[in-house]
């Protein structure tokens, strides 16, 4: 079966916006993950400011031990809570990579479904590469229950 300039023409196009996608969709998530460790550290590094200023207004040696001894604690705290943010947003970040990634996907394969059907409509085609092309178009549908 041979395509016409049009049909590859279209099928290099589809292939080119896929990469051309999913390079985007890597570079986001990256800034995704760049803004999150951004925000993270500007949210622990405000807190242990808040905590060390504390105790260095402390007026008597009595509440600088005690602030100084919530240092540690709030520190603990702090990885806890980090570790905590950090899971929360690799489960984010990675649910929404996925989803982008399904998109970009079916978007490319109704792309090149199409091509290829239009190329049908221009000649012959057989019966493997249309069931082909039925059961490509079946799988870009996703069922929602």
């Amino acid at each position: 079966m041979q395509f016409d300039p049009h049909t590859t023409l279209a099928l290099f196009k589809a292939n080119l916006e896929l990469n051309f996608s999913l390079c985007d969709l890597l570079r986001r998530n990256a800034l995704r993950w760049s803004e999150a460790q951004n925000r993270m550290l500007d949210g622990c590094a405000k807190d242990i400011e808040s905590a060390v200023t504390r105790t260095l207004d402390a007026p008597d040696w009595q509440q600088f031990g005690v602030n100084a001894g919530d240092l540690g604690w709030k520190a603990l705290q702090h990885r806890n809570c980090a570790a905590l943010h950090l899971a929360e947003m690799a489960v984010a970040n990675h649910s929404a990579l996925i989803a982008d990634i399904q998109h970009v996907f079916s978007r490319w394969q109704q792309d090149s479904t199409h091509a290829l059907k239009q190329a049908g409509s221009a000649m012959p085609v057989s019966a493997a590469l249309e069931s082909l092309l039925a059961s490509a178009s079946n799988m870009g549908r996703i069922d929602s229950k």
